[in-house]
């Protein structure tokens, strides 16, 4: 993961919205920022604060993204680390943190300046500190061993919601997990306490967020598209290597064959071990009974809310389900290769070398037919905008005194990244600036203001929508008209996502 992380980690400085975002939010006065969450984004609250002091370190694009790299390397760690507890299997382990590294999307989160990563990879501590409390609960520990337990459990899930409350959701999933390990009402009660305390410690970033609409009004329900993406999030990027995982995961959800009715609350068997009881009739935490909730109920309530209710579904909130996935495919190869091994070898050794080749081949698939996606992340063009083209192509072209129009006012957010590459033009359809009114975007003057200081300006760069033919509605219209009345168009550059041109008055 740590090679993954650095490679390509500078995107040639190339920044999207939400880097863009990031960099300008972390370089804020604390005053500042505390202005700007009081009007939008207090989800990211943590976030911002925890990178206005890695700005310290340096405030290169680069810079920024090193703590989503190390948060990553942390989820990878720790996911192989839950693997080989659950399946008692180091191989296992090993397999499924090879199949989260070599995920293109964990590649991608990885190497994006915001709190993604780092919401992974407390989710994944999360899961541990909840199997290393219950094990102290069943085991007679001493009462105050357990209660620091469950301690570190509620501040996991409270660190969680600050860096992200639809983080939350995995609680849900822990639910499900507490429920078919049957340890008894005590140690589900010592749960419930510990999970409630820490979303309740959430609840003031969760009443502030609730009031900010705004930050969540461009998220649409979801749609065919947005939960192909989610799949691949999960199963990788190429249908090969989905159909690999997919196939792997429901191997390991299969029954044992001859799997009779047993006595709950069993020992949980590795994937090696031989057993006789389906893994939900079993007890204890299994690498299923873990990983199938994680996979399934995060993304699905948060699926479900978002086509009753107002939309919140995107599939980065709840990318931390791909470890479920890992966890399954991993386990799955394993039992794959114990069958083979016991189909056709009776050598204890030779049977203990085939046991690992499925998983070392799906971990090469995922390497081999992912490499493309892999390499494409680590480019300008991988993330929805391009605000660093853009904004250097300004600063080269440029002239001192030039105008600058956003097409819309989303798209000042490119001068928030890139201050210094817009030093010689003036945004004169500005009224309230970024920083005084507590947004990303700004204030903008109303048309009949801009249009005479437009006027005046002998050149005047355009940054967003094209305003060669016609805007529509609510994109700066009338703005654009004055433009194509009164300018000559000289120059037209697009981008991922944005299009520059540049007009000389007539």
């Amino acid at each position: 993961m740590a090679a993954l992380g650095l490679w390509g980690l500078s995107r040639d400085s190339s920044m999207g919205n939400d880097e863009s975002a990031t960099h300008w939010a972390a370089l804020l006065s604390l005053p500042q920022l505390g202005h700007l969450l009081a009007h939008i984004d207090a989800v990211h609250g943590l976030y911002y604060l925890l990178m206005h002091g890695w700005a310290a370190l340096g405030a290169s694009p680069t810079t920024m993204r090193i703590p989503s790299v190390i948060a990553m390397i942390a989820a990878v760690a720790m996911t192989v680390i839950l693997g080989r507890r659950l399946t008692r299997s180091a191989w296992t382990g090993l397999c499924a943190g090879l199949i989260v590294a070599l995920t293109p999307a964990i590649s991608y989160y990885a190497q994006t300046a915001r709190s993604y990563a780092l919401v992974f990879a407390c989710v994944i501590g999360l899961t541990l500190a909840l199997l290393r409390a219950m094990a102290a609960q069943t085991a007679g520990a001493a009462g105050a061993r357990i209660a620091r337990r469950w301690l570190a459990y509620g501040g996991l899930v409270t660190l969680a919601g600050y860096l992200n409350e639809l983080s939350l959701l995995v609680l849900a999933a822990h639910a499900v997990t507490v429920l078919l390990a049957r340890y008894g009402r005590r140690a589900a009660a010592h749960w419930a306490v510990a999970a409630a305390a820490g979303a309740v410690a959430v609840t003031p970033v969760v009443v502030i967020s609730g009031r900010e609409t705004s930050a969540v009004s461009w998220i649409p329900r979801p749609s065919p598209t947005t939960l192909a993406l989610l799949f691949h999030d999960y199963f990788g990027v190429t249908a090969a290597v989905a159909a690999v995982i997919i196939g792997c995961a429901v191997v390991a959800l299969l029954p044992p064959l001859g799997a009779r009715r047993g006595r709950p609350g069993g020992t949980p068997a590795g994937p090696g071990a031989p057993a006789e009881i389906a893994w939900w009739r079993r007890g204890g935490f299994t690498v299923q009974s873990v990983a199938t909730p994680l996979l399934v109920v995060p993304a699905g309530a948060l699926i479900l809310e978002s086509l009753v209710a107002r939309p919140f579904y995107v599939d980065r909130y709840v990318l931390y389900g791909e470890a479920g996935a890992a966890l399954l495919a991993a386990a799955g190869a394993y039992r794959i290769g114990q069958w083979l091994a016991g189909q056709w070898l009776a050598d204890s050794a030779r049977r203990r070398a085939l046991v690992l080749v499925p998983g070392g081949v799906v971990c090469l698939c995922a390497l081999l037919l992912q490499l493309g996606p892999q390499q494409f992340v680590r480019t300008p063009d991988s993330r929805l905008f391009n605000f660093g083209g853009p904004a250097r192509y300004v600063a080269a072209h440029a002239r001192q005194g030039d105008g600058v129009l956003f097409l819309g006012a989303f798209y000042r957010t490119a001068r928030l990244g890139y201050p210094a590459d817009f030093r010689k033009t003036s945004d004169f359809g500005l009224a309230v600036s970024p920083a005084k009114s507590g947004t990303f975007q700004g204030t903008d003057q109303p048309f009949k203001a801009t249009r005479l200081l437009m006027l005046a300006q002998q050149r005047i760069w355009t940054v967003g929508k094209s305003p060669v033919t016609p805007l529509p509605a609510g994109l700066m219209r009338d703005e654009g008209a004055v433009l194509r009345n009164h300018y000559s168009l000289v120059a037209r550059r697009r981008f991922r996502g944005v299009v520059v041109t540049l007009w000389l008055r007539r």
